[in-house]
């Protein structure tokens, strides 16, 4: 970070770009809800789910966006369903502690997943049914995050790509990637959401909700905003370029200061004209 120049082109790459991404998401929007609800009913039947595929119109601001969804019911986890998620704690939490050396990161990932798995195993032990949010509306929301995330990502992206001396092709591609990566990977990723905890119960709704849920749509730009920053920008001031000023050696040590010794000290003389105090010898 060698300093940020705020200028007219700045503003533009922060504040247009992002506005004219958002705006061309919105006219793409419908037919985007319609090719995924295309997608919900191709893979539908072949996967099993049970309803159908229906429809939710959700308000976004001055915004009415069809949402679709699966009406697949998911059951409350029985007695079997519970013993399963027992056991995978338990082989979260071996894992957690036997993995050791380069395989450490996955070793507290493996915790972490044990941890947001017992306690959805606690509140399903203790709790009556019925869970306050049926499949439908889990799947609803999903999708409703997701569009969300779409309008927003190009916002996203500016304030923290677009502030870089990278070119203007550059800056739109780092749009156009992450746009059109979650515009395929959202649905997909509900579908794959529904029909786990269709065959899971309700029992493995907390884990995919708080683990793999909106976490990997960040997890998604984290992965294309490393590899953007490896570009080559052309700018000014390029990223491989761009080095600490070198200080010669000679001139580190132009003044050199000598080393006090004992004998070198001179007295310490206290405040307001008090006694002085001779160096030790």
């Amino acid at each position: 970070m060698i300093g940020l120049e705020v200028s007219w082109t700045l503003l533009v790459d922060v504040l247009v770009l992002p506005t004219v991404s958002m705006v061309v998401m919105l006219l793409l929007l419908d037919p985007l809800m319609d090719g995924w609800r295309s997608f919900f009913e191709f893979v539908r039947v072949p996967l099993g789910l049970p309803g159908g595929v229906s429809t939710r119109i959700v308000e976004l601001g001055p915004l009415y966006v069809a949402v679709p969804f699966f009406t697949s019911e998911a059951a409350w986890p029985s007695t079997l369903d519970m013993i399963s998620g027992w056991v995978l704690v338990g082989v979260l939490a071996v894992l957690g502690v036997v993995l050791r050396g380069r395989w450490v990161p996955a070793a507290y990932f493996m915790r972490f997943l044990a941890i947001v798995q017992l306690t959805a195993q606690i509140w399903f032990w203790l709790a009556p049914p019925p869970f306050a949010y049926s499949l439908p509306d889990y799947v609803s929301g999903l999708v409703v995050c997701g569009v969300v995330v779409l309008l927003l990502a190009p916002f996203l992206v500016a304030f923290t790509f677009h502030v870089f001396d990278f070119l203007l092709w550059q800056k739109v591609a780092m749009v156009v990637l992450l746009l059109g990566h979650l515009a395929i990977m959202l649905p997909m990723q509900a579908t794959i959401h529904a029909w786990i905890i269709q065959r899971a119960s309700l029992l493995a709704m907390p884990m995919l909700y708080f683990v793999f849920g909106v976490l990997i749509d960040v997890f998604v730009y984290v992965a294309l905003y490393g590899w953007g920053m490896s570009w080559r920008s052309g700018g000014v001031l390029d990223a491989v370029d761009r080095r600490p000023p070198v200080v010669p050696h000679s001139q580190l040590r132009a003044f050199p200061r000598p080393r006090p010794t004992p004998a070198s000290g001179g007295p310490i003389v206290p405040p307001k004209g008090g006694p002085s105090v001779a160096p030790a010898t």
